[in-house]
């Protein structure tokens, strides 16, 4: 185990952990799996008032909950890409966040979601050249459920165990099968959008959303609880559950890792507790992270285990802002046309 039972009352205490009573517990669990409230409550299993007010406070403490699609089978594709530079001053449609990276150098991430005919087209978008672009295949998110993870009743904790790495690791090294291309039409794309906003966001409340964010007149109630059902539900792959520990106390930080092992390392890594998010292409990956120092020491273990190729070696976010991802030309062009615009069509101050 990589927190000693001596430990943990320190790491309860200490503000390094994700500190969850078992009720709040229970729900994460169970939310990663459920597409509405009373599933949740189905799944925990809990009374459905319960469940309501324990997602009420889980939103005042800033952990969300994200629907997850297939993004292959949308046609879209996540694209990761470190440019050499100090300061961004626009990126193009389609980007999703930038981070700020010190490692020897002063770098620029941009992560962002393109549709698969464009993804050639945002890299050059960028008007220098990138010194990493990352084409993903596949998109991992921490689950609750990670074979890395460990609740701790009592004290209420999440820590990293170990106890099945092995396993992990020869599963890390099977991929995943690509799922058969869907057609997206403009409402799916926008319930989408929101649904991955927050999951249990309301049909109910998504036409004076839209009107806010696309300005644009939305679809019936009718019509977008049809697309739901019939079309947005067949692409979620699962929920995830989005929340930071203090930066101040525990930075965030970028692995990227290439070479033969480079995908095992992070869908290995990404089972742990405090990894966020894993993108994975041919022979490389990117892992975005935030590893308290009880976790450093799993870290590594997988990173030695594994042997994958460091380029930049752990790279500390100093600075991480997220973007809308779709905008208003999107939303409008794909309705009028049926077809996405160029990301050169749209930039945002970086």
């Amino acid at each position: 185990m990589y927190a000693s039972e001596a430990s943990l009352g320190a790491i309860a205490r200490s503000g390094l952990s994700l500190k969850l009573n078992p009720n709040e517990w229970k729900v994460v669990s169970a939310a990663a799996r459920a597409l509405t409230v009373s599933k949740i409550s189905e799944l925990a299993p809990l009374p459905y008032s319960t469940v309501i007010d324990v997602v009420k406070r889980l939103s005042r403490l800033n952990i969300g909950i994200s629907f997850v699609p297939h993004f292959d089978m949308m046609g879209f594709q996540s694209v990761f890409v470190i440019l050499e530079q100090r300061e961004l001053k626009q990126v193009p449609l389609y980007t999703q966040a930038v981070y700020k990276l010190l490692g020897k150098k002063q770098l620029i991430g941009v992560k962002a979601l393109v549709p698969e005919k464009y993804v050639y087209d945002y890299v050059s978008a960028f008007r220098s050249e990138p010194v990493y672009v990352l084409k993903t295949y596949e998109v991992k998110y921490w689950l609750p459920s990670g074979k890395l993870t460990r609740y701790v009743p009592g004290i209420n904790v999440v820590v990293p165990t170990a106890e099945k790495l092995s396993e992990v690791i020869a599963e890390s090294r099977v991929p995943e099968k690509p799922k058969e291309r869907k057609w997206v039409d403009w409402v799916d794309l926008t319930v989408l959008y929101f649904k991955m906003k927050y999951a249990y966001t309301k049909l109910s409340e998504m036409s004076n959303l839209i009107k806010e964010s696309f300005k644009i007149e939305p679809p019936s109630r009718q019509l977008m609880s049809y697309h739901y059902r019939t079309h947005v539900i067949n692409l979620w792959s699962h929920n995830r559950v989005i929340f930071r520990l203090n930066p101040e106390l525990v930075p965030l930080k970028l692995y990227v890792f290439s070479g033969k092992e480079g995908e095992s390392t992070a869908r290995t890594m990404i089972q742990a507790p405090y990894m966020y998010e894993a993108l994975v292409g041919e022979s490389s990956a990117v892992v975005l992270g935030q590893p308290p120092s009880y976790l450093e020491r799993l870290v590594y273990e997988i990173i030695y285990l594994t042997n994958p190729e460091m380029p930049f070696g752990a790279l500390l976010v100093t600075d991480e802002r997220e973007y809308p991802w779709l905008s208003t030309r999107v939303i409008e062009r794909y309705r009028t046309r049926g077809e996405f615009p160029d990301p050169e069509e749209e930039f945002f101050p970086g």
